[in-house]
């Protein structure tokens, strides 16, 4: 393993549940934007410690490998207990977690996420040193909900507005509500060892406070992005409306960004196409950019081609894009739909389309909701329903002056280095109460028999 050191520099190091490389999700991609800026900010050094389950790249039985950049490291480990977030592998732990530790020394660890790695890394950190800060950015409710941490019912899809024992108990009844119960004074007891929590929207703040996190222990702070191709939106005003010529014979593009799956509400948009008039499908194309259809169920495999098949080419399966290809895709766009089934959090996407100023169409719940203006920086649509997702494609399709000022204001909310400064503010503000524990500490008298507490 090989680290650069730095004396003079606080270090931070970053644990995620994945490297964006490998597993190229939102969460990752956050967890990476941020080590990416903050390893060239005055003041500070970074490591970023991202897990992987690829047997072919473990070498020579070393937890640890590379990606042929430093201070990125990969760390190999099985998948974590699902139920309790509980690393089978305890050496994994206490020994070779325990050695980035005492390798890199950091003075701030920040975690992004915990699934995969195993909660046990949190108490590593203190038992390592008690006095380093902790921070852990909750992306999903996955603590609050065993489901895929997404507050849906599994007997009928519903949303869940309350996580109780006996609730989560009746969508998983090969466990008890005491097993949930348990489940739940299990978290917690890792998450009181972490000093603060970050949540990208103030509502999946809400659902953790009254799960019972206290509240000024958790602040929102917006995920960021500040790569060389995205920084402002003034280089792309240009190519709002859709970052190509546009008149009224031109067909109207609608884009969905993100994994293929039921929950992501791919079916919603399919099926919101069948809702639109004759007219109005011949002035709309619509493009899917994304993968995991492959992983789905059989049936809805086939659904989602035959209605590809059917469309007359309106609907355009395109399949995974990379990284580099994000800025062209979104120019070619004019509006992105979110039709998620579930509280999303934070979708990197409607970051994503703030940063080339492109609209957004999305479901009336969780995150989405909150970042989104109806009327003003895109439209909400009710979640689940095809119908209403239609009634908004026709409003824009019929009313396309709309576009270009909505892709305007959308761009100007693209602030990524307010957000970035937010982050470096906390840490510079943990660190100083760090400081000033360890100074009071020193200023302390030497304990005597009379001022023991019995």
């Amino acid at each position: 393993m090989s680290l650069s050191m730095s004396n003079e520099k606080k270090k931070i190091l970053y644990v995620s549940h994945g490297h964006p490389d490998i597993n190229p999700g939102g969460g990752e991609i956050a967890a990476y934007n941020l080590f990416s800026e903050i390893k060239n900010t005055a003041g500070f050094d970074a490591c970023f410690l991202a897990r992987h389950d690829k047997p072919a790249r473990v070498h020579g039985g070393t937890t640890f490998s590379g990606v042929g950049r430093q201070n990125e490291i990969l760390f190999y480990a099985p998948m974590a207990d699902w139920f309790k977030f509980s690393q089978p592998d305890k050496p994994k732990i206490w020994r070779d977690f325990r050695e980035t530790l005492e390798l890199f020394k950091p003075d701030i660890v920040h975690f992004h996420h915990y699934v995969h790695l195993g909660l046990e890394m949190i108490r590593e950190v203190k038992n390592f040193n008690k006095e380093i800060p902790i921070i852990l950015t909750l992306h999903e409710y996955f603590g609050i909900c065993h489901n895929h941490g997404q507050m849906i019912k599994t007997m009928d899809g519903a949303l869940c507005h309350n996580s109780t024992p006996a609730d989560c108990a009746r969508c998983f009844p090969q466990y008890s509500p005491q097993d949930f119960f348990l489940r739940k004074q299990f978290i917690q007891s890792y998450f009181t060892l972490v000093d603060h929590f970050l949540s990208p929207s103030a509502f999946l703040r809400n659902r953790y406070i009254e799960w019972g996190i206290p509240g000024n222990k958790i602040s929102v702070i917006e995920n960021i992005d500040l790569s060389d191709d995205q920084k402002g939106y003034d280089s792309h005003v240009v190519g709002i409306a859709g970052g190509h010529e546009k008149n009224e014979k031109s067909r109207v593009t609608f884009s969905f960004f993100g994994q293929i799956n039921w929950f992501k509400g791919i079916d919603v948009l399919i099926d919101a196409i069948s809702y639109l008039p004759p007219k109005v499908r011949k002035k709309i194309t619509v493009n899917i950019n994304g993968s995991g259809l492959e992983h789905q169920p059989d049936e809805m495999q086939e659904y989602v081609r035959q209605s590809v098949q059917k469309s007359a080419g309106i609907i355009r399966l395109r399949g995974k894009y990379e990284r580099n290809e994000l800025p062209d895709l979104m120019k070619s766009s004019d509006w992105i739909v979110i039709p998620s089934k579930w509280w999303e959090n934070s979708p990197m996407v409607i970051l994503e389309a703030k940063k080339y100023g492109v609209p957004v169409i999305c479901s009336n719940i969780g995150g989405m909701a909150e970042k989104i203006e109806h009327g003003k920086t895109g439209f909400h649509f009710q979640y689940g329903r095809a119908d209403s997702l239609a009634e908004i494609i026709e409003f824009v399709v019929n009313n396309r002056e709309l576009q270009p000022e909505l892709a305007n204001n959308i761009a100007t909310k693209f602030d990524a280095q307010s957000d970035f400064q937010k982050h470096v503010n906390m840490y510079n503000t943990l660190l100083r109460s760090c400081d000033t524990t360890r100074d009071n500490e020193r200023i302390m008298p030497p304990e005597t028999d009379e001022l023991k507490v019995a």
